[in-house]
């Protein structure tokens, strides 16, 4: 199914609610319409965004009576699953008739939740959008009851009549699915066990409405401002009040934002105590050893990858974070660091105001390297005038970014653009996943579309690393350069360590429950503390109340995804680097890649591209760039 990417991003991609500046979009360049030299403002009605700044679902569905009948069309094909039910592997031609139907149900399910998600993205206010949403979702849950049957037979057959359907030329676009369900045959449970697992679905999906539900009735007081006007301080305002030039508006800030979590955190703890305990419930049922190790096996990740990236990343740390922060306090002049010290930028950013326009030829220019065939698609969706893009905020649009794709559509870019530098980085981070899908969804059949959740993050992290790469090339003062290389630094720091510390936390907390031991906000709180202790270091000074962060990831209610930030960013900074030198191989491994979408296991995918997650090796270079990184920092600011 079509997964829509930065969706988890939200703490590290979170996005301002200010107000666009006067003037802050120009023309494009040849061959396109100008854009409408406009800058509404953050809450303007989203009819006034002019049509160049909003994305096209019509060649989703043309209307919503299209829509409609889509959705009563696919409810009422749901029962044509029941034909397949005790025949799937009876010979080559049922097989194939029946794994046909069902992919072809999912395919036409995606892009009818799609256009409902992406509708209701653009604009919450509206309840008929949220409908549409909601019977989406329904009806994607029903069609994963309706075909729950279909792997427990495919996996009582042999699995060498299995082997023999996929050697015929029709049906050879199943022979990875049929490999990976060989592999995963002790976990699969009998047809009627499937299908009850399948009707939990909603049963365990509630802690997901809960936690949103708590995520919005909890307010926080507002901040001051050095003049002692009032700023609102909500989930949304707290990447930039964290991060503001004002030091007191900084502590104030965190301070209210920490404190007010940590007086819901058993709240907190009891709904991410539900999602703990839902993930360790099917690993128990499939008969894994832990939840950590059934959430990988979907990929056919070993475990031994996401341990390995937890030792290498605490044996670096005093060479790394510590040496960082340790910077950061010289720099920043105080005489302790504190969680409101770390968001701050050492230097002010050359990069004010930027024009729609301009973003969009530094991500071009930086990419270029590439070559024309990958210039020819993405210059194609950087065009406004072909709407691949929703780029500007309205009032009701959701926060932050992201890209979503339905197989052979063009990709759709999700943006709240605002003129700042890291605007533009995000702008390249999702055109990163758009590509990714692009050229795994030209290249491969529907069922080997989708590269799996452990590759998803590297084109787009990629797209960063070479537009940082670029901008770094053509940096004309040491302030820019400056400004740029913490940049780095912090894109290493929030990307990989922070999230293997996420990742530690998120270890520690399984181990808790699969141990049989009680979840507890203050208990949840000691391990934070404890963590916090360790990656930040000796120069760094915790808060009383920096123990509740934890109670505003998300990605802790996303099953051991945040490791996979760490190594996509690793795997990216490993491929940009062989482009941007001109290894005469790495543009076309780069872009087998991405042909190669789902076609084959992650690890293996990677290691083609020449990146091999199962040596330390892979991981080690990161933190070797990022030692380099804080030398020239040093010698920078030491120098007169």
């Amino acid at each position: 199914m079509a997964r829509l990417f930065c969706e988890s991003c939200a703490t590290v991609r979170a996005t301002t609610g200010c107000v666009l500046a006067a003037g802050l979009f120009s023309a494009v360049g040849s061959g396109s319409k100008p854009l409408p030299e406009t800058a509404p403002r953050a809450d303007a009605p989203r009819e006034e965004v002019p049509e160049a700044y909003r994305w096209s679902l019509s060649h989703l569905f043309r209307d919503l009576d299209a829509w409609e009948k889509s959705r009563a069309d696919l409810q009422a094909r749901l029962s044509d699953l029941e034909g397949c039910r005790g025949r799937v592997a009876r010979d080559a031609r049922r097989f194939g008739e029946c794994l046909d139907l069902a992919f072809d149900l999912a395919e036409k399910l995606d892009r009818l939740a799609s256009y409902a998600r992406l509708d209701y993205a653009t604009d919450r206010t509206r309840d008929d959008a949220k409908v549409r949403t909601d019977q989406a979702d329904t009806l994607v849950t029903r069609f994963n009851e309706a075909r729950s049957f279909i792997e427990p037979e495919l996996l009582a057959a042999d699995p060498e009549r299995l082997r023999s359907f996929v050697r015929t030329p029709r049906l050879a676009k199943y022979a990875h699915y049929v490999d990976d369900l060989i592999r995963r045959r002790p976990h699969v449970l009998t047809p009627d066990q499937e299908r009850i697992l399948a009707m939990s679905g909603d049963v365990t999906a509630a802690s997901r409405f809960i936690l949103n539900a708590l995520e919005e009735d909890v307010t926080f007081p507002p901040v001051l401002d050095p003049s002692g006007r009032e700023m609102p301080l909500t989930r949304a305002s707290f990447p930039r009040l964290r991060a503001d030039e004002s030091r007191a508006v900084r502590e104030d800030a965190v301070r209210k934002f920490f404190s007010t979590l940590g007086a819901f955190a058993r709240s907190f703890a009891s709904v991410l105590d539900l999602t703990v305990k839902g993930n360790v419930f099917e690993a128990r049922a499939r008969g894994y050893a832990s939840a950590l190790e059934a959430s990988l096996d979907r990929g056919a990740v070993p475990v031994a990858v996401h341990d390995e990236l937890l030792r290498v990343t605490a044996e670096n740390l005093p060479a790394t974070l510590h040496r960082y922060v340790a910077l950061r306090k010289r720099l920043l002049g105080f005489d302790a660091v504190h969680y409101h010290d770390l968001y701050v930028p050492l230097f002010p950013s050359p990069y004010k105001n930027l024009p729609f326009q301009r973003a969009l030829d530094l991500v071009r220019d930086a990419l270029r390297p590439l070559g024309p065939d990958y210039m020819e698609v993405l210059a194609t969706g950087l065009d406004p005038s072909n709407r691949w893009m929703d780029a500007l905020p309205n009032r009701g649009k959701r926060g932050g970014a992201f890209c979503n794709a339905t197989y052979r559509d063009h990709p759709l870019v999700f943006l709240n653009y605002m003129g700042e530098v890291e605007d533009v980085f995000t702008l390249a981070h999702e055109f990163g996943h758009a590509m990714h899908f692009w050229f795994s969804h030209q290249a491969q059949e529907y069922v080997n579309a989708e590269a799996p959740i452990f590759l998803a993050e590297i084109a787009s992290t990629f797209h960063e690393e070479m537009l940082l790469s670029s901008l770094l090339e053509g940096a004309g003062t040491r302030e820019e350069r400056l400004f740029l290389l913490t940049r780095r630094l912090e894109s290493i720091r929030t990307t990989v360590l922070r999230q293997v510390m996420f990742a530690e936390f998120e270890r520690d907390l399984y181990r808790l429950v699969e141990d049989g031991g009680a979840v507890t906000g203050e208990g949840l709180g000691e391990i934070y503390a404890r963590l916090i202790r360790k990656y930040y270091g000796p120069d760094f000074t915790p808060g009383e109340h920096d123990r509740w962060e934890w109670a505003y990831i998300p990605h802790f209610h996303y099953n051991f995804y945040v490791f996979q930030y760490a190594t996509g960013l690793m795997s990216a900074i490993a491929l940009a680097a062989r482009v941007r030198a001109g290894d005469p191989d790495a543009v076309e491994r780069y872009l087998t890649f991405l042909r190669a979408g789902g076609s084959d296991y992650p690890i293996e995918t990677l290691r083609r591209a020449g990146v091999d997650l199962t040596r330390p090796e892979a991981m080690q270079a990161t933190f070797d760039l990022f030692r380099r990184t804080l030398d020239e920092v040093e010698r920078l600011t030491s120098e007169p």
